[in-house]
């Protein structure tokens, strides 16, 4: 399993939970589980590429 399986395995189980005790109706809990899930994802892709060009 690479590292981007791993986030996004990651970003689906934090999304889901924090969609669950965070919002009241099934209606909102979907619509917030996919914006944290796209906010996660996309977040951290953005990061990885301001990251790449820095020498470990």
């Amino acid at each position: 399993m690479n590292h981007y399986v791993g986030l996004i395995v990651l970003a689906v189980i934090i999304s889901a939970v924090f969609a669950a005790i965070m919002k009241d109706t099934r209606q909102e809990q979907i619509r917030y589980f996919f914006v944290l899930l796209a906010y996660m994802v996309v977040g951290s892709l953005v990061a990885a590429w301001f990251m790449y060009p820095i020498p470990w």
